[in-house]
């Protein structure tokens, strides 16, 4: 049985109970009137009394809770009984959110690499809503989109609940809101004052965690207003506290090594045959091999030996599996009747995040521009080492590469400040209309300050070597001491800023015989800045591919604006209440025109149907159009240097395969060994800086879907959705594999240009040189899927004479029937591929499965809550360094964590405790595949049992 017929499957199943119980709820009880817990469905006199809020994925405010819109909300208990003093560590959990998303388990080798992009280190959660990505999900907070969607700026106190909507919103929202929304809905209506520590462990005695909040306000008759503080501590994890981290695992050939870097403190040192032979070391197709230093200090020709493939360095044991974090929040909620009809409100917060990650000591060698002359007399060799041929030296252009132990490990430091306001007033058009307005302006502003310590000063470097600090040794005491001056801490700062005014007016336009038609509609101007500065010593030259430092950490300024105005508008349209099978039927159209200074206008719709056969049952169903403009990253980024390990199809071929791919495999040798390194340079840009332009990525969202509350069995909701979301035209920076990958299928793709090898005058002829890799509209992406939910207040019953206190069970899974990208559609060899139950390094985790079973209990002044979390098995593509197409298994997980509170109202005191991951599971492995410790960081914990606790007064 495939996949999608299971789906099907369990969806008929899920629709017979539900009709069932539909049956029963139409079953004549005309002798038994509805008791006071049955839910009585309000007339409409009554309707009008209730108070109509405007609901996540609509503009129309709405008394109803279920609407078309398929919204999961997260409410504080939820959020408190988890533990986590971060908000980021409770969504990403969620099981409609898969696929690749930054948290501060994400080291990236420490986050060298200088980008605008760059997220690891710096402590931030983000969130991709069915695994499309961080960019397709918006982050709004009470309505209003985040500058800076870190979930981790949002003190835990500050919220309400947290609503995501998993269906596309742009008629709502506008650009971004494609996989989804996640809403931070605000507190309001608070009395009192509430201080709280909390403290966590794991079981291994590391990764410790502490912070307190503070939280006070007041509530009158004519304002509200809340406060609060809060800040969190969380301390680094070394790869090497974790058996599956301690060492990077490299799958080649069908075999596990613990490997590491071929940068190694005594050298990788490439020698033509005439030299090497001396070794009796194995020559290349290049005509050269390669040598390590074995004893001595380097100065004779003795002291080397064969550099064997397990020579290499455990950069791993020194990367951090959780990144050094320290927050300090701020916020302020207040709002003021100034009259009868008119309120001044305004929500405001300031986060400041300190975090860092490090990296092993550098590796630095001729790539990054370090000459070695074959006259300098640390040099045995006689042989010049340099990047390139030196014109008149006919023995230069040899590879050397090296370690600088001496010189430390690299921290990249991050301060990162944000904050963010939003200020209006609403009111009413006169005390007898229904219609209200809202206008509001709101800016935010963040400052990404990111300092990198112990990068290699190649200058600085070059005079050490040249004034005889002999690089071959360093196990000397007093050659590191040299080396270790020519370091140098370049400073790359990130900004970028929001300003927006927008006016809202809402309300009924006529009455129907169904009911009152409601309008909403409004529009905003809105204007985005960013500007990424580099230290003038760490600027990239797109030429050589170096610059003053190390090679990894330099980058390039970037700078850009855009503005964009919009007009939307929804209506609610009742066509039918109170019918048989018609308890309500509802129509929502929506539209939206957005006009950007960068892409133009585009207009999206949206038309919902909502239909209530009965008054316990809704079915629902909503297509609209999506898109998502260019973000000024995409547009505006200067070139950054990326090195990903490229699964080269060059390798190993015959002279006839690579005379039939001439344009990709340009001189490749025959039965080439691949690229050494196998990380290779690739030169990431937004479009603007390489002179292309960019259009919005456009495509449509469909949900279906029903939700049942019976009334024959009270306390129990339950839904069940179908979804599918398509989108062309994407927007994505081309991977490196796409590019050789496109031009080895096709000789003519556009894409040939951006492959540069090292041509028949290098040392090592054929390997990449750079690859340029720009953000492009290319290929096109579509998922398909089931949302499950139920939850259920189950009624109380006692065990004999003992009261065993109150239960509630919830149960929400996502199904992911298909995840197809065709990365090149339209070229010869283009081919869509099926992602869905599959890991891999462009898309992360798309586990089919996903799910949370949650189980809680409270009692007196007891409570507590079991919840189970499960990611389904699936397969690692391409996972092998040497054998192109070698997929692996990756088995399933189940996580469980407990907590436990109970409370003391004598001291106005709460206390928690709770353990989360209590099996220990460990994480699956992908190996080299992933860009933290062998393991995919964004789906699995890397921590392990970790015990928490929190004590909270109110008073």
């Amino acid at each position: 049985m495939n996949h999608l017929s299971l789906a099907v499957r369990l969806a008929l199943t899920a629709g017979i109970i539900t009709a069932a119980g539909v049956a029963q709820a139409q079953a004549p009880q005309a002798d038994n009137p509805p008791s006071s817990d049955q839910a009585t469905p309000p007339s409409k006199s009554k309707a009008k009394t209730l108070q109509a809020v405007v609901v996540t994925g609509s503009l129309i405010r709405r008394v109803d809770v279920e609407t078309a819109s398929p919204v999961v909300t997260l409410d504080r208990a939820t959020i408190s009984n988890s533990g986590k003093p971060v908000l980021g560590d409770v969504l990403q959990q969620m099981p409609s959110i898969s696929g690749n998303a930054t948290n501060p388990q994400n080291n990236s080798n420490g986050g060298g690499v200088a980008s605008p992009l760059l997220e690891g280190g710096n402590g931030a959660s983000r969130v991709s809503l069915r695994g499309l990505g961080i960019n397709r999900t918006l982050v709004l907070v009470n309505g209003q989109r985040m500058a800076n969607p870190d979930l981790n700026l949002i003190p835990p106190e500050m919220i309400d609940r947290v609503d995501v909507l998993a269906e596309g919103a742009s008629t709502v929202y506008g650009s971004d809101a494609i996989g989804g929304v996640v809403n931070f809905i605000l507190r309001k209506d608070f009395k009192g004052a509430q201080f709280s520590l909390n403290d966590g462990i794991s079981s291994h005695g590391d990764a410790q965690r502490r912070g307190f909040n503070l939280t006070a306000g007041n509530t009158g008759e004519n304002y509200s207003i809340v406060g609060g503080l809060d800040y969190n501590k969380y301390d680094a994890v070394l790869g090497k506290r974790r058996k599956f981290s301690k060492q990077q695992l490299y799958l080649s050939s069908g075999s596990v090594v613990a490997a590491g870097s071929s940068s190694i403190p005594t050298g990788r040192i490439q020698l033509p045959a005439s030299i090497a032979n001396q070794y009796g070391c194995p020559i290349n197709s290049s005509g050269t091999a390669n040598v390590t230093l074995a004893q001595g200090d380097g100065s004779a020709l003795g002291d080397y030996r064969c550099r064997l493939s397990s020579d290499t360095y455990n950069y791993a044991a020194l990367n951090y599996i959780q990144t050094a974090q320290k927050r300090t929040n701020g916020f302020v909620l207040g709002s003021y009747n100034l009259t009868d009809s008119l309120t001044a409100y305004v929500d405001a917060f300031y986060n400041r995040t300190v975090s860092s990650g490090q990296d092993a000591p550098s590796p630095v060698g001729t790539g990054d521009g370090l000459i070695i002359s074959s006259s300098n007399p640390i040099n045995p060799f006689g042989v010049t080492f340099s990047q390139n041929p030196v014109p008149g030296d006919p023995n230069s252009g040899y590879n050397f590469q090296t370690r600088l132990t001496g010189a430390g490990t690299r921290v990249h430091s991050f301060t990162t400040s944000t904050g963010q306001i939003n200020a209006g007033l609403r009111g009413n058009f006169g005390q007898e209309s229904s219609w209200i307005w809202d206008a509001s302006v709101n800016y935010s502003h963040t400052n990404r300050k990111q300092s990198d310590t112990n990068e290699v000063d190649i200058p600085a470097l070059q005079a050490a070597v040249d004034g005889g600090a002999n690089i071959f040794n360093q196990a000397d005491p007093s050659v590191g001491a040299q080396l270790r001056g020519g370091v140098k801490t370049p400073i790359y700062v990130f900004t970028q800023s929001t300003k927006q005014a927008q006016f809202n007016a809402s309300g009924e336009l006529w009455d129907l015989p169904a009911g009152a038609m409601q309008l909403s509609a409004g529009a905003l101007y809105r204007k985005q800045f960013m500007n990424y500065t580099v230290s003038d010593f760490a600027v990239l030259d797109p030429v050589t591919t170096t610059c003053q430092i190390l090679q990894e950490a330099c980058g390039s300024p970037g700078r850009g604006n855009f503005d964009v105005k919009e007009v939307y508008a929804e209506t609610l349209i009742p066509l039918l209440s109170e019918q048989p099978w018609a308890h309500s039927l509802n129509l929502d159209l929506g539209i939206r025109t957005s006009n950007y200074s960068t892409t133009g206008t585009t207009t999206n719709g949206k038309i919902a149907i909502e239909w209530r056969p009965t008054s316990d049952l809704l079915l629902r169903g909503t297509v609209s159009q999506v898109f998502r403009a260019p973000n000024l990253n995409e547009l505006y980024d200067g070139r950054t240097l990326v090195q990903p390990n490229l699964n080269d199809p060059c390798v190993g071929l015959t002279a006839a395969e690579l005379a039939a791919h001439p344009a990709a495999c340009q001189f490749v040798p025959v039965n080439w060994a691949g690229n050494s390194p196998a990380q290779v340079n690739t030169f990431y840009s937004g479009a603007s800086t390489v002179g292309a332009t960019l259009k919005p990525e456009k495509g449509k969202s469909i949900d279906l879907g029903l939700v049942y509350d019976p009334d024959w069995l009270p306390g129990l909701s339950t839904s069940l959705d179908f979804w599918h979301i398509h989108l062309s035209d994407t927007l994505t920076a081309i991977q490196a594999d796409t590019v050789v990958g496109s031009c080895f299928n096709n000789a003519s793709s556009p894409y040939c240009s951006f492959i540069h090898r090292e041509d028949n005058t290098s040392r090592q002829p054929g390997q990449v040189f750079l690859i340029n890799t720009p953000v492009v509209n290319l290929g096109n992406l579509s998922t398909t899927g089931i949302d499950y939910t139920l939850r259920y207040k189950i009624p109380h019953f006692n065990l004999g004479n003992m009261d065993p206190g109150n239960f509630r069970a919830g149960l929400s899974t996502s199904y992911t029937s298909t995840y197809k990208n065709n990365a090149t559609p339209g070229e010869p060899g283009a081919k869509t591929i099926n992602y869905a139950g599959t890991y891999s390094q462009q898309f992360g985790n798309i586990s089919r499965w996903r799910g949370t079973a949650t189980l809680n209990w409270d009692k007196d002044n007891w409570s507590a809550q079991w919840q189970s979390r499960y990611i389904h098995r699936l397969t690692a593509l391409n996972v092998d360094a040497a054998i192109t197409g070698v997929n692996i298994p990756m088995a399933s997980v189940l996580y469980h964590s407990i907590q436990l509170g109970y409370a003391v109202p004598s001291i106005h005191t709460r206390f928690d405790i709770g353990v989360d991951n209590l099996s220990n599971k460990l994480p699956p492995l992908v190996y080299q595949n992933s860009g933290n410790y062998n393991v995919d960081t964004a789906t699995y914990d890397v921590l392990g049992r970790y015990y928490w606790a929190r004590a909270t007064i109110k008073f």
